[in-house]
């Protein structure tokens, strides 16, 4: 199977951009250098436009004369830049313009002194592009292969610095065409691998061409199943952009390759036409010869069931017969002649065999022997003994002279067919066992072969395992080199701040000295300051105390008072007064709470409840049968909130002891208190006989109801009373 793998048709596929009319860049560019706003921007349209000239198709002498015209500009306007870098993109030029006017050796003494530029000038992204320039002074074969690959294999290394990742893409590319070129599919899958991560990185998607290198390669591995993968990934790529071009020719014929490999024929047909179509279509005469001469081949492994693509291709070989190249068409020719003689053909094999014999002398060695097996057994098959001898002596002398084990089995199988229809059975016998000396030693070099390309498969996970570890040494390499960058760069900066630094640092700690100085003298002020406050504060609290006790001395002898006077009232003004004094008591007891606890501003009401509870039932508690409960949490309030809470349930108290519980009936009062989102709630509730149901508590006329609503209202709170089930009161 020939395998349709051209070099340069890939890097031109890879690197073909439609470009515009000359006139019309050459116009553009003109426009760019009249616009040119400094020095530089004229400089660089200048190199462009004898970019633009050197690089039109051809070497017309008038091309060449305009682009050194704008190379002198350039040249002149550089003096006044001084710029290293653009003096390095002349030299560039005008060296591709030695090369291209038949100047060689002029040309590389002006790459090679412009990559030298480049590299002083520190600019990694030019020096490679020079580099990838100096790869076409060199070839495809032996040593120069060798220095090509060293040679790329620097220009990869400057564009990882100068961090141009599609350029290093391009580069790992041909990196990758040119290990396959020497044979070395390990290293082409690894470089074409780095190709495509970079490509990704980069978010460039037409990739159809990197694909089909890469599957290539993997077919020289044996590993069929890559092979087809990375096929399968070119199709689809060119799919989505819609590629047509003779890109996609190429793509599918490698794809029918593949799949001839591996034994699915039918498919491996299906993309040959395929194949065949686009390279029709862009008037590709040697793609078009190249994939016919894949169908015909493949048509002689399937033999007389393709007989009807073999017809429609010779119908396509008359068609295009006259646009195509002379040695393209022998090539499809001579694998009809040997399809038609597989096949015993006799009209068709004679016809095609007389078509190739002509240039006979003018083929190299593999089409001359194939022309002399086809002619023989075509003899044969007329029974033409005469030319038949002539054809096998000329094959044998041929095989002789090149001594190829593969043409030697060719000769002597033919040969042992050619005696037995001959009738010499010994001189049969004679080479059918040379021919079986001959496979055996072909099935040995196979055997080689298979090892090899295990070996190649082991080398490509070994490059794997490398190049991991090589990415982390590189990146540790990276890292280590711009740390030591660093530290040159600012290794003179460093011994001005260090001296600067000292300075700063004197007069900082004599800022410091004397902030310390003055915070010293602060704090003692603070202190002073302080001690005066806890003095005062001390003092404070003792006369809040001591307000607290005389309010509360105050009250008790109001108290005392009211008890003289109680002796010489009757019944009526005595209960209104001992009302009163029990108030008075109340507010007496919250500011005893006050001067003896610690905290001067609030009291907890859960200590005065139960104090005031205790209190009422032994001054007013005559029925004895009555139980007190409490349901209590602790709730602190200042006086202003405190005193109407106390008087509120020193009524609620008084009146349930005195009218709820007739004739010294058993009852009980109930108090509960309790906060609930910062609202508090007092509850005193009896179970004695209740309220008449027409008792209207907000119209009354008693002092304590009143004085209750009237104290509820001062805290800001509601005052409910239900006589349904015994009497409730709650403030909330």
């Amino acid at each position: 199977m020939r395998s349709v793998i051209v070099f340069l048709l890939i890097l031109f596929a890879v690197t073909h951009v439609a470009g515009q009319p000359e006139d019309k860049r050459a116009a553009e560019l003109t426009q760019l250098l009249r616009r040119a706003k400094n020095d530089l921007e004229k400089a660089n349209a200048q190199i462009e436009l004898a970019h633009h000239y050197m690089a039109k198709p051809g070497s017309e002498a008038a091309d060449m004369k305009k682009a050194r015209g704008f190379l002198d500009d350039a040249t002149q306007t550089n003096r006044t830049l001084q710029s290293a870098v653009i003096a390095g993109n002349i030299l560039l030029e005008d060296s591709q313009i030695e090369k291209e006017t038949g100047h060689r050796n002029a040309g590389l003494k002006k790459l090679q002194e412009a990559i030298r530029v480049f590299r002083r000038a520190n600019a990694p992204g030019r020096e490679g592009r020079a580099l990838m320039e100096l790869r076409h002074y060199y070839g495809l074969e032996g040593q120069e292969l060798k220095e090509r690959i060293a040679i790329v294999g620097q220009a990869a290394h400057c564009f990882v610095r100068s961090g141009d990742k599609p350029e290093e893409g391009n580069v790992y590319l041909e990196l990758g065409d040119l290990y396959r070129i020497m044979g070395e599919p390990a290293e082409a899958i690894f470089a074409l691998r780095r190709t495509i991560q970079l490509y990704e990185e980069s978010r460039y998607t037409a990739m159809q061409s990197v694909y089909n290198l890469i599957g290539n390669a993997y077919i020289e591995t044996g590993d069929f199943e890559n092979a087809l993968r990375y096929g399968h990934l070119a199709v689809k790529v060119l799919d989505e952009l819609r590629d047509t071009s003779f890109v996609a020719a190429t793509t599918y014929n490698r794809l029918g390759i593949t799949y001839f490999r591996i034994g699915n024929l039918d498919m491996s047909m299906e993309c040959f036409e395929k194949a065949l179509t686009y390279a029709i279509r862009n008037n590709w005469d040697d793609g078009v010869a190249e994939i016919t001469a894949n169908v015909a081949e493949l048509s002689i492994r399937l033999g007389s069931k393709m007989e009807p693509h073999i017809h429609s291709l010779e119908g396509f070989m008359r068609r295009y017969s006259g646009s195509l190249q002379p040695r393209s068409r022998h090539f499809a020719e001579s694998l009809l002649r040997q399809f038609y003689v597989q096949l015993g053909d006799v009209k068709k094999a004679g016809y095609y065999l007389r078509r190739t014999l002509p240039l006979e002398l003018e083929t190299d060695i593999t089409d001359r022997i194939m022309l002399y097996r086809d002619a023989v057994l075509y003899y044969n098959l007329t029974g033409d003994v005469k030319n038949s001898s002539i054809f096998l002596a000329k094959f044998k002398a041929l095989t002789a002279k090149v001594s190829n084990p593969r043409h030697l089995e060719l000769y002597y199988i033919v040969a042992y067919k050619t005696d037995s229809s001959q009738g010499r059975f010994r001189e049969a016998l004679d080479n059918h066992k040379r021919y079986k000396q001959y496979a055996d030693t072909i099935s040995t070099r196979r055997s080689k072969r298979e090892i090899r390309v295990m070996d190649a498969r082991f080398n490509l996970d070994r490059k794997d395992a490398e190049i991991r570890n090589k990415s982390e040494n590189i990146f540790l390499l990276q890292r280590n080199i711009e740390a030591q960058t660093e530290l040159l760069n600012r290794g003179n900066v460093i011994r001005k701040v260090i001296i600067a630094a000292v300075i700063i640092l004197l007069l900082l700690v004599l800022s410091l000295y004397s902030r310390w100085k003055l915070g010293r003298e602060y704090s003692r002020s603070v202190e002073d300051k302080n001690s005066k406050l806890e003095v005062l504060l001390k003092e404070k609290e003792w006369l809040i105390r001591e307000v607290h006790h005389r309010v509360k001395n105050n009250l008790q002898m109001i108290v005392s008072l009211i008890d003289s006077q109680a002796s010489y009232l009757n019944n009526g003004a005595l209960d209104a007064v001992l009302d009163s004094k029990h108030r008075i008591e109340a507010m007496s007891l919250i500011h005893q709470k006050l001067y003896l606890s610690e905290d001067v501003t609030t009291v907890n009401m859960r200590w005065y409840i139960n104090e005031l509870i205790t209190h009422l039932k032994d001054c007013i508690g005559s029925n004895q049968n009555i139980l007190f409960a409490s349901d209590l949490e602790e709730v602190y309030l200042d006086v202003s909130n405190a005193v109407p809470i106390g008087l509120i349930l020193n009524e609620a108290i008084t009146n349930s002891i005195k009218h709820a519980f007739p004739d010294n009936e058993p009852g009980r009062i109930h108090v509960v208190l309790g906060c609930e989102d910062e609202k508090v709630n007092l509850i005193i509730s009896d179970n004695g006989i209740g309220l008449n149901p027409d008792f209207d508590t907000q119209n009354a006329g008693s002092l304590g109801m009143n004085l209750m609503y009237g104290l509820a209202a001062e805290v800001e709170g509601q005052l409910t009373i239900d006589g349904t089930d015994g009497t409730t009161v709650s403030v909330s």
